[in-house]
């Protein structure tokens, strides 16, 4: 099981929701399955959680459960796990789309001004290899 590690610069939406029946894996899972984030309220594993991230897409929304949830400073670092296939997909591919809003607004810190389009291929270039796969 892989998470990634979410900008915080781009803030997630998280909903606190009544308890979801998820399908249960018939092997463990491998590869990406979530994200991790700082979250201002702490969280208890299994909880169910609505996604959302507007600026990167208004429209997506997706359901997860809390795997762990640490105590960090003024917040909390939790990870999310997406049972859903299909919503899983989803996650991997706003959080590549996330990922690389994030480096181009580090690039702009850094004094270059990149679209979003230069940044895809900086960063794909850089760590596109690296990002874990989605194992179905």
């Amino acid at each position: 099981m892989e998470f990634v590690a979410h900008p915080k610069d781009l803030p997630l939406e998280l909903t606190l929701i009544e308890k979801q029946v998820f399908p249960t894996p018939q092997a463990p899972r491998e590869g990406f399955v979530g994200i991790t984030c700082l979250a201002a309220e702490a969280y208890l594993p299994g909880d169910c959680v609505r996604v959302a991230l507007a600026e990167i897409d208004p429209n997506f929304c997706v359901t997860g459960r809390i795997v762990w949830c640490d105590k960090e400073q003024e917040e909390y670092r939790i990870a999310i796990e997406f049972p859903i296939q299909d919503e899983c997909y989803c996650v991997r591919m706003i959080e590549q789309l996330s990922q690389i809003e994030h480096y181009r607004r580090q690039a702009k810190h850094q004094g270059r001004r990149l679209n979003y389009n230069e940044a895809a291929a900086e960063w794909i270039q850089k760590f596109a290899a690296s990002f874990p796969a989605f194992m179905s």
